[in-house]
């Protein structure tokens, strides 16, 4: 028995930002998860696997182009035509509203706003229940654990799943722990909607098949989805890349020596040496920026040398196989030595830092709990804070005196 788990396909990404890319290379980024789906569509079928399971996010949001609606319905025709049955769960982003509804392609099983069970028979005749849900809005606050039946009689039993682990506070995607799962004994676990691919347990393995495509710089490294097959009456899982671009960060020194025209040569030298495996959308990071000229710097952060750069990477990114979409300036950070902190500069600190003010905005959305506004406000919190990390400076200082008497020791 084989199948593939995938998750957040999230067809129609916008990836904001990107659009001042050239038009050849922008049609390539937004057609990046289309690209990839047809990726694992293809794979499946050559893999002969039984079925597919689509666990959440199949699109961005809840209304859908025609566009990506007609190619989703198209690929998974391509899946029944070649026999491979095809499970889908809607979750938050694409939630099954009451005015509308996808069509997806007859054959396919899409699961409810209830937790229920299918039971398929794959080619070598072993039985396979397949349990899960659909959002039927945009949060889910509840465990729907509990609502998943204990293991059925059949070889295996797989659970569906978009949702997150559950965490102190707010639960809005259908919140989990991990202990309830394996108390079900099912024999894999499927889940959707964190971006990373993620193994959260061995036995049973409770899995996040990732986002098939990175839509921005926090979702670096390699997307794509779960190849599963079974051994021995278990199930072992391989992560299969099916991404089309891929984010990543080119951090270089600068200094006073640096000009426009070396840090263009430092940059497409670094470029040609990264070697990516698929397209990738670079973030240059610069450090030591307090070093350049005022001109250079001026000219970097207004974009200047950025679309003088571009100039030279629309000749070349071909070649590179790589695009820096974003230039982020960094100083070079002093380290401080706590031990020479003397009292004025410690008086001084503590009234420009420690102020209901900052408080309020370090706590953010916490200030709309009255029980913890009224809590953050009140001035012995004030005063517990400044002393908690006055004795967390103190306690650094006297550890810089003990390190600098060993040195000299």
């Amino acid at each position: 028995m084989k199948f593939i788990h995938a998750a957040d396909l999230h067809l129609d990404s916008p990836f904001q930002g990107l659009q001042q890319l050239p038009k050849t290379l922008w049609a390539k980024v937004h057609n990046a998860p289309f690209q990839a789906t047809k990726q694992l569509v293809h794979d499946a079928i050559t893999q002969q696997v039984d079925f597919v399971l689509l666990v959440g996010d199949l699109f961005d949001r809840e209304t859908q182009s025609i566009q990506a609606q007609t190619f989703l319905n198209d690929e998974l025709q391509q899946l029944l035509d070649a026999g491979i049955q095809v499970i889908v769960s809607y979750g938050n982003h694409d939630y099954m509203t009451k005015d509308q509804q996808l069509h997806l392609p007859a054959g396919v099983i899409i699961f409810g706003p209830e937790v229920t069970t299918q039971t398929i028979t794959t080619a070598d005749r072993q039985r396979v229940a397949i349990s899960g849900f659909s959002y039927a809005d945009r949060w889910i606050d509840t465990d729907m654990v509990p609502q998943f039946p204990e293991h059925l009689d059949a070889d295996f039993q797989i659970g569906m799943l978009h949702g997150a682990v559950q965490q102190t506070g707010d639960n809005h995607y259908a919140p989990f722990t991990l202990s309830e799962m394996a108390a079900k004994h099912y024999d894999y676990w499927a889940l959707g909607h964190i971006h990373k691919p993620n193994l959260l347990a061995q036995q049973p393995p409770i899995v996040y098949a990732g986002t098939i495509q990175g839509r921005h710089k926090n979702e670096p490294g390699a997307h794509g989805y779960q190849l599963v097959t079974s051994a021995e009456h278990q199930l072992k899982r391989q992560f299969v890349a099916a991404d089309q671009i891929r984010w990543q960060t080119l951090t270089l020194m600068v200094d006073e020596q640096t000009t426009d025209t070396s840090l263009i040569r430092q940059v497409q030298k670094s470029l040609k040496g990264l070697h990516p495996q698929v397209f990738a959308l670079v973030e240059l990071q610069l450090n030591g920026i307090e070093k350049l000229s005022t001109g250079l710097l001026t000219r970097l952060t207004d974009g200047t040398w950025q679309a003088r750069f571009d100039q030279e990477q629309q000749r070349n990114y071909e070649h590179t196989h790589c695009w820096v979409y974003e230039v982020t300036l960094k100083a070079a950070q002093a380290q401080i030595q706590y031990a020479k902190l003397d009292a004025d500069f410690w008086q001084q600190a503590q009234t420009a830092v420690f102020t209901q003010e900052n408080i309020e905005l370090t706590a953010g959305k916490l200030m709309q709990y009255p029980f913890l506004a009224d809590h953050l406000q009140a001035p012995k919190t004030t005063a517990a804070i400044t002393a908690r990390a006055k004795n967390e400076l103190l306690a650094q200082s006297r550890l810089e005196v003990d390190q600098d008497a060993d040195h000299k020791a």
